[in-house]
């Protein structure tokens, strides 16, 4: 069974801890069911919003080897990008005036069974819907939403499509919240999405956030030198992240942040988009 590595951010100070992934199957279901049930309240997707689509796509197969495949007929239409032979993320093209902060934002997609009732819950708790439940092509029902702080985060459902799960690479393996208020935070993201939020014992002000007996995603505060309003960051694993990095920095991007002697590092690609990356841990 994969180990994979949890990665806590707070205030741009890491921890790294790990734990097994935990696959506890009950008699009456399927293997299937229960990996997809062990994925809830997890990052399984991410899509990347670009002012500048081919630049992207430039970017993203240039540097950590991804292939391409466009998703319609347009030349601004979805594109799907691929690792290996699963699909990873998704690139699409927004305009400037919907936009106006960033040219480039990652959106990560987490999993739940069941979109309306998990957008149902963020709205009554004063979450924005920025993109109604709808039919995502090929892996189940989508949402997208703002939290009341401005976090933005989709919602995924990919039980109601045959295997899905196996079509999607793993590599999303954590996820950020950087918060101007990390209570109000941990607050709405338990109320809506049912986390168990915990405070993080080497750091009283920040909290984890779990589901189905896995950690998921923690919330940190946003330092002060950051633009104050919520973002979540998304890490996605790579084989080496020396050699990814150095192959970024040519290609464009920006390292923002790189802990001397860990394994992880946050980088802006050439549009402005914020994307955390991890070293692939060994079998």
């Amino acid at each position: 069974m994969k180990k994979r590595s949890k990665y806590y951010l707070a205030a741009l100070i890491p921890l790294l801890f790990s734990s097994s992934f935990l696959l506890a199957a009950q008699p009456e279901q399927s293997k299937e069911q229960v990996i997809v049930q062990a994925q809830y309240g997890k990052v399984i997707w991410a899509d990347l919003y670009t002012g500048d689509v081919k630049t992207s796509l430039d970017f993203y197969t240039e540097t950590f080897g991804w292939t391409v495949k466009k998703f319609g007929e347009k030349n601004n239409s979805y594109h799907l990008l691929f690792d290996g032979e699963k699909a990873i993320a998704g690139v699409l093209a927004h305009s400037e005036q919907r936009n106006k902060t960033e040219t480039a934002l990652w959106i990560g997609s987490i999993s739940t069974d069941s979109v309306q009732a998990s957008v149902t819950n963020a709205a009554n708790n004063n979450a924005k819907i920025m993109l109604k439940p709808h039919d995502f092509a090929l892996y189940g029902k989508r949402a997208v939403i703002a939290d009341p702080q401005g976090g933005i985060i989709a919602l995924l459902d990919i039980t109601g499509t045959e295997k899905a799960h196996t079509q999607i690479s793993n590599k999303w393996n954590w996820a950020q919240l950087f918060s101007t208020d990390i209570t109000k935070a941990a607050s709405f993201y338990h109320k809506a999405f049912g986390y168990t939020v915990e405070e993080v014992a080497q750091n009283p002000s920040s909290y984890y956030l779990s589901q189905q007996g896995e950690v998921n995603a923690s919330i940190v505060k946003l330092p002060t030198t950051f633009e104050q309003r919520d973002r979540w960051v998304n890490f996605v694993e790579v084989n080496n992240l020396s050699d990814t990095l150095i192959q970024a920095k040519k290609n464009g991007a920006e390292i923002i942040h790189q802990p001397k002697g860990s394994n992880l590092a946050i980088i802006a690609d050439p549009n402005g988009a914020l994307l955390g990356l991890t070293e692939q841990e060994s079998e």
